[in-house]
């Protein structure tokens, strides 16, 4: 920013001329002393006396930038190019727009402004250290941005390799983890038609030796009866011994009983042998 020192060597030249005067320097005071709110204050009221007046506009914008206000500043200066022929007020104008474009981080639009300003006032050694300052901040951008851009792309490149390493490394642990179950999950059907099968074995066994037992327990049983059938018959045959030919023995002795009584009665008998022959 240019000092208002400028200004004021204009103002010197009139400084009681009017009362707007009188406000020009009560404001410039005030801008000395960093008042800035104060300042604007007393050049609004001279303004209010001249509304284009450069002099007036130009010191009112300086306070304006210097409180931080740049767009009410950037629209005074304009007030100022419009109604000045001065070159060197025009030059300090342009300068100090410039200045106004540069806070307002728009470096191209200063840099067209501090162009502009060393047109008017070749020797404004502010205007073209500002100038080299932006063209150097541009080149050292551009330089940044490319390094910014190779090291995004190189970046980008680490995180795409490292993406793909993961999503390889991802893709190779879902497929050991699907492999993992589904050997677990072979396991387990294997593990339940082993558990199924040995239960159904068991239950085969148990069936069979059941089976076994009630046919030993059916045999024995069989045997059992069989051994006091035949315990009873042999006990029969002990009470009872056997006597073959009974009936012809039965014969014989009715016929015997036959012959003694007629002999009883005087009758003669005959004998009948064992060979069925009368004797």
């Amino acid at each position: 920013m240019k000092k208002i020192f400028t200004a004021l060597l204009f103002l010197s030249l009139a400084v009681s001329l009017s009362y707007g005067n009188e406000l020009m320097v009560k404001g410039n005071k005030a801008y000395l002393k960093n008042d800035f709110d104060k300042a604007i204050e007393y050049f609004e009221q001279a303004k209010d006396k001249d509304k284009n007046d450069p002099m007036i506009n130009y010191n009112l914008a300086n306070a304006y930038y210097k409180k931080g206000d740049y767009d009410k500043a950037m629209d005074t200066y304009k007030i100022v190019l419009d109604n000045t022929q001065d070159i060197n007020l025009k030059s300090s104008t342009l300068y100090n727009m410039g200045n106004v474009a540069y806070r307002k981080e728009d470096k191209d639009l200063a840099l067209d402004y501090y162009k502009s300003a060393l047109k008017l006032n070749s020797s404004d050694i502010q205007a073209k250290h500002n100038i080299e300052f932006i063209q150097q901040d541009n080149r050292q951008n551009k330089n940044n941005n490319k390094n910014n851009k190779d090291n995004k792309n190189i970046k980008d490149n680490k995180q795409n390799q490292q993406q793909n390493k993961d999503n390889k490394q991802n893709k190779d642990d879902k497929q050991k983890n699907d492999k993992d179950k589904n050997n677990q999950d072979k396991q387990d059907k294997d593990k339940q038609d082993k558990d199924k099968q040995d239960k159904q074995d068991k239950q085969d066994k148990q069936d069979k030796d059941k089976q076994d037992k009630d046919k030993q327990d059916k045999d024995k049983q069989d045997k059992d009866k069989q051994n006091k059938d035949k315990q009873d018959k042999d006990k029969d045959k002990q009470n009872k011994p056997d006597k073959p030919n009974q009936h012809l023995l039965d014969y014989f002795d009715r016929q015997d009983k036959q012959n003694r009584n007629r002999a009883k009665e005087g009758k003669g008998f005959q004998r009948v042998g064992v060979s069925g022959k009368t004797w």
